[in-house]
């Protein structure tokens, strides 16, 4: 039986969870200045200069229900390794680290059609709590992470 080790967050209410080896660190947005850059699609919210390198912030928010996140007090960026390189997430807060056996995931429901079947691996369950379970390499679209990558 394996176990799925997930760094869960919040985002607009619901809980999200990515696969702790696939998260690079987590981030204080309050500490970096987000740099706009025009014509880039609007779920990319801009860059950052994390210890010398640029790296790009996508507003969750905005991918997921078209409303775009602001951020709080609680606001972390969730650096992701995708692909070749980094990418932040938005997310309202970082919640918990959970370890989940096979047992508590399950496969997701079968209408979730389209664009958001990619990126969503499964359901975990932990008591009351249902937590969505993210596919970091497949959260950016083939356009987004081109815009990225140059």
């Amino acid at each position: 039986m394996a176990n799925l080790q997930l760094v869960v967050f919040e985002l607009n209410g619901e809980e999200y969870g990515v696969d702790a080896l696939a998260v690079n660190g987590i981030l204080r947005p309050q500490k970096f200045k987000i740099h706009r850059v025009p014509g880039l699609p609007e779920v990319i919210e801009g860059m950052i200069d994390l210890r010398g390198r640029v790296n790009y912030i996508f507003n969750l928010g905005v991918k997921f229900s078209g409303k775009k996140t602001e951020m709080g007090e609680e606001s972390k960026f969730i650096m992701l390794n995708v692909r070749d390189s980094i990418a932040g997430c938005i997310v309202d807060e970082v919640t918990d680290i959970v370890t989940l056996s096979d047992e508590h995931i399950q496969p997701p429901p079968a209408f979730v059609v389209g664009l958001n079947a990619r990126y969503i691996t499964g359901i975990g369950k932990i008591d009351e709590r249902l937590i969505i379970i993210l596919n970091p390499e497949m959260i950016l679209s083939t356009e987004e992470y081109e815009a990225i990558a140059g």
